[in-house]
């Protein structure tokens, strides 16, 4: 891989990690306002394993039950 191949490499792992913390901040939002705090104030693991570490898979219906129960 050349420098300016790499460079790019670099640049789109930036780029991408913004937006993946810019739909995070919404999707967190969301939760808040739906269940009135925030996924780690009540330490939701199967949000926090799916959005912040990338595992698992989305099901809503599974978010939803978790929330609800963490509230």
């Amino acid at each position: 891989m050349t420098d300016k191949a790499w460079e790019s490499v670099i640049k789109s792992a930036v780029s991408t990690y913004t937006s993946y913390l810019e739909f995070l901040k919404i999707a967190e939002q969301e939760y808040e306002r739906r269940y009135g705090h925030s996924p780690s104030e009540v330490d939701d693991d199967w949000w926090i394993d799916l959005l912040h570490c990338g595992q698992g898979r989305v099901d809503i219906e599974q978010i939803k039950e978790n929330a609800k129960m963490r509230c």
